[in-house]
């Protein structure tokens, strides 16, 4: 029984903590929100060629301790759920930043939440 509780207590140890927080700030007026499941497009190299306007300042923040290192992908689900609940279409000018405390890894993204000024094709 002893070596059971030890091996459920090793599991869960290495299975660590994390913790993901998201929120967005409005640029000019207040945007009003889409459903958080919303279709947003992702620009992490360039700009979309469409015309658009900047409309949020986003951000994402994700601490995993046992030195499990978090990654855009980590980031993306609550980036797209940040950028639907500011009513952006899609995220441009994406900023990574790694950084580290002890065994906590820290992850933080920055973005901008766009709208597009044509509304006549998807994004």
């Amino acid at each position: 029984m002893k070596r059971i509780a030890w091996v459920v207590f090793l599991a869960s140890s290495l299975c660590g903590c994390m913790a993901t927080t998201g929120n967005f700030r409005p640029l000019n007026e207040r945007s009003p929100a889409r459903p958080p499941d919303c279709d947003v497009a992702v620009f992490k190299d360039q700009p979309p060629a469409r015309p658009y306007t900047a409309i949020s300042q986003l951000n994402v923040h994700l601490e995993k301790t046992f030195f499990v290192p978090s990654d855009f992908l980590s980031a993306r689900g609550e980036l797209k759920k940040q950028a639907c609940l500011s009513g952006a279409d899609a995220v441009i000018d994406i900023e990574e930043k790694h950084s580290s405390y002890l065994e906590t890894r820290i992850y933080n993204l920055s973005a901008t939440g766009i709208r597009f000024l044509d509304k006549t094709t998807a994004p």
